[in-house]
């Protein structure tokens, strides 16, 4: 019994402990900038299968900041609300100043608990600048 409970926390642990998912493989692919300052928004567009896309009711996007393993849900896609056929979902969320520096935007079905791979999987590297007066936002 102690052993099982002691094999349980452990598990527990590891999982809580883990880096991103890296050994899962990417079905959706990303376009978007590699770099954007605080105060503009970020637009990423993601391809993904169509047939993939309507076996899942929700798409998560969350940020993580280089070196954490805790990522911030930014955006969550209803996929009933994509058109049937369609594979392209567009992305756009705000860049703060607590995104600042190197991070990965990791695309994923809802509720995922890092156990396994998700049925969607993408990834986007962003860097995060300062703001400047010298840049102006297209979005």
């Amino acid at each position: 019994m102690y052993i099982s409970t002691l094999l349980s926390l452990v598990l527990v642990g590891v999982t809580l402990s883990a880096p991103l998912p890296q050994v899962c493989k990417s079905n959706a692919v990303s376009q978007g900038p590699k770099a954007i300052n605080v105060g503009c928004k970020i637009k990423l567009q993601f391809t993904v299968p169509a047939h993939i896309l309507s076996a899942v009711d929700t798409l998560d996007v969350k940020l993580y900041p280089s070196g954490s393993r805790r990522g911030t849900l930014v955006h969550q896609v209803n996929t009933k609300d994509v058109q049937r056929g369609q594979q392209k979902i567009e992305v756009v969320f705000p860049a703060g100043g607590r995104h600042l520096g190197k991070s990965t935007l990791v695309l994923s079905e809802s509720p995922y608990q890092g156990i396994g791979c998700p049925a969607v999987y993408g990834v986007h590297d962003v860097t995060v600048l300062p703001s400047s007066p010298d840049v102006m936002c297209i979005l």
